[in-house]
């Protein structure tokens, strides 16, 4: 039997979040869907490795989302293999994939949104109400469902939108749990001083919203009371030049580290003593890092967020910083928190659970 056509659109298959998850995740539906994914910003560096487990890859090139010869293009891509599903990702991909699956005539139209505030990303606010517009015409027009990562990203999106709630649905991003907690040993003494330090990581992309500035600053007032304790760790790519500057300046290049990107990231989530989470309260929609995080069974310390509130409802080792302390103290309170079962944790963010909600929604779709 022919199994039906899937298209999943994205900008990318570089390393980020929802990238990852989708090099998770499309795999695990090859038996059920004859799968393809389309980028039109970049290849990426799943690009290849996706071909190579199964799925289908295609790049068409946009000149941005209202692009007619792009979007045109991936209609006749989507009538080529008779897609019966479009899965978009993003504001770009949301306008320009779900027009193109409109025009191919796809029964099925599914949109997602994984940031809140940064979701319509304009700097200027009647640029950024432009965005809301024109999104909010091609979903009430084409789109079947809307998919959310929490409550807070979907409840934005609806005040803003005022599209009916029977058309937005959460999947919580899903995860493959680590089989092996090792602390990989030699990596550890690579970037320790001393047997009894503690490593304190920033992970993720060197952007809008993440908090860099926040996670050095809090960094240098904790090495102001103790700079035999802790470690300060940032991993990720982006525009490092600025706090690597600053970080120089003020003569803190042996206390706060920067390694770039990793590819096996889970080497350095097993190598960290806490997870400092230091994004703006509005930026994600739900931080795969700090999902990443609890997945490995690390404590984290984040600043007060719905999203991170959303996850301490399956996990247990999360403290959020208090004003009224001092940085340090901040620290060692999630450092020591006890351990906690991660089955709850395992349960709701799986990728196990993740693959059979979407199964789930699609097969109620296709009906």
């Amino acid at each position: 039997m022919t199994k039906p056509v899937l298209f999943r659109v994205t900008n990318n298959l570089n390393i980020g979040g929802v990238q990852r998850r989708l090099r998770s995740l499309l795999p695990r539906l090859l038996p059920y869907y004859d799968v393809h994914v389309v980028t039109y910003k970049d290849k990426g560096i799943f690009f290849d490795e996706l071909a190579s487990l199964g799925v289908k890859t295609h790049f068409i090139p946009l000149k941005g989302k209202w692009d007619p010869v792009g979007i045109y293009k991936m209609s006749r891509l989507f009538k080529k293999y008779n897609a019966k599903i479009v899965h978009t990702h993003s504001l770009g991909g949301n306008i320009s994939g779900i027009l193109a699956a409109a025009l191919a005539k796809v029964p099925v139209r599914i949109g997602q949104v994984h940031l809140c505030h940064l979701h319509w990303y304009a700097r200027k606010k009647l640029h950024r109400k432009k965005q809301i517009f024109e999104e909010k015409i091609i979903h009430k027009l084409f789109t079947h469902k809307i998919i959310f990562v929490s409550k807070q990203s979907l409840n934005y999106f609806q005040k803003n939108t005022k599209l009916p709630k029977n058309k937005l649905v959460i999947i919580h991003n899903g995860f493959e749990l680590p089989t092996s907690t090792d602390v990989k040993i030699h990596l550890k003494k690579k970037y320790l001083d001393h047997a009894n330090q503690k490593l304190v990581g920033f992970i993720g992309r060197i952007a809008k919203g993440k908090g860099v500035n926040f996670f050095i600053k809090f960094a240098q007032e904790t090495l102001k009371q103790n700079k035999e304790q802790f470690k300060f760790l940032i991993i990720g790519g982006g525009n490092l030049e600025p706090w690597q500057k600053y970080v120089r300046e003020n003569k803190l290049t042996k206390h706060i580290l920067f390694l770039g990107e990793k590819k096996n990231i889970s080497d350095y989530y097993r190598i960290l003593d806490c997870l400092l989470f230091t994004s703006e309260p509005f930026a994600e929609g739900m931080p795969g890092v700090v999902l990443e995080a609890c997945a490995f069974g690390l404590p984290v310390l984040a600043r007060p967020s719905e999203p991170i509130k959303e996850i301490n409802e399956y996990y247990s080792r999360i403290k959020f910083i208090d004003d009224q302390k001092n940085p340090a103290d901040n620290l060692n309170a999630a450092i020591f928190l006890p351990p906690c079962s991660l089955e709850k944790f395992g349960n709701e963010f799986s990728i196990e659970n993740m693959l059979n909600k979407t199964l789930n929604l699609y097969s109620s779709l296709a009906q």
